[in-house]
């Protein structure tokens, strides 16, 4: 990774041109189709920079950036620049991947499906979901196409920002409507789950799918989990936080989820990994190349 401090940035100011220093950036100008044409209308940027509190970054400085935030055939992007392959990241709820998945996912008997506990036979919207680590969102995409009414928590503004575009989009799709308005994102950490909701709105399932690091047989596959793997420490470093969760912040993560939800936890994992530091599963529910721990939150 290139080292975020060595790079200068013009950052676009309403009222003044100045130049600093920072790692992920906004950039200007929309990207209005691949030709890269770029529109004067800097708003929905200075919108974005404000909701992330993130620097906007004039066009011709972003190459500079390790990361940097960008409208692109009206679905918004992060570019991820910090390694020599250049990645964009955009979550399209519309996709071929995700309509694939609705036909050929395995619908309720897929380990997934039974690691929430969803069913069939529920009425819609009644088996509420808490993807308490949203990510990109596939998995709470999985959970509403079920069934399930989904709140997703993500503690990262720029995640939190691809997710809300995304699904806003899907929210516009004939197709895809039914699906994304039962899935719901807010700003929030995990660890503040208890609390947070009234006695009607807890889910009966909070759902974990914690950073693990991936191994070099999974690089391919999943370019955009190894982005979040290179930008979640940096974002969380240039706000304080600590950059690599440990074993105490991986058990109180767990502890929030069990005094949340009314029914179980699960817990997404590696097949071979270790569970969460904290209390023991009761049970776990396996695929070839993931294992789901379940917690009954009952007891909690």
């Amino acid at each position: 990774m290139r080292a975020a401090a060595d790079h200068e940035y013009t950052i676009v100011n309403r009222n003044a041109l100045l130049v600093t220093r920072h790692p992920i950036v906004v950039a200007a100008s929309e990207f209005i189709d691949h030709r890269q044409t770029t529109s004067p209308d800097t708003r929905r940027a200075e919108e974005l920079a404000a909701a992330t509190c993130l620097p906007i970054a004039a066009d011709d400085q972003l190459h500079n950036a390790l990361f940097y935030l960008y409208w692109r055939d009206q679905k918004l992007t992060l570019r991820d620049q910090s390694t020599k392959n250049t990645v964009d990241i955009c979550i399209d709820f519309c996709a071929g991947k995700h309509k694939h998945r609705l036909q050929f996912g395995g619908g309720y008997g897929q380990p997934l499906a039974r690691a929430i506990n969803a069913k069939a036979n529920e009425t819609d919207n009644t088996h509420k979901v808490c993807d308490a680590t949203g990510g990109l969102g596939q998995d709470a995409f999985v959970f509403a196409s079920l069934g399930c009414q989904v709140v997703i928590l993500e503690r990262s503004p720029i995640i939190y920002a691809l997710l809300q575009d995304g699904i806003q989009r899907a929210q516009q799709d004939q197709e895809m409507v039914n699906i994304a308005q039962r899935m719901k994102v807010c700003p929030m950490d995990s660890r503040q789950l208890p609390g947070n909701w009234t006695e009607a709105s807890l889910p009966a399932t909070v759902y974990l799918d914690p950073m693990y690091p991936h191994t070099a047989k999974s690089a391919a596959a999943k370019k955009g989990m190894q982005t979040l793997q290179r930008l979640l420490p940096l974002e969380h470093q240039l706000s304080g936080g600590n950059p690599d969760p440990d074993a105490r912040e991986e058990q109180s993560l767990l502890l929030s989820a069990l005094q949340t939800a009314t029914q179980r936890v699960a817990v997404k994992r590696p097949v071979k990994a270790p569970a969460l530091p904290g209390p023991a599963p009761v049970g776990s529910i396996k695929s070839p190349n993931t294992r789901y721990d379940l917690y009954n939150a009952q007891d909690y």
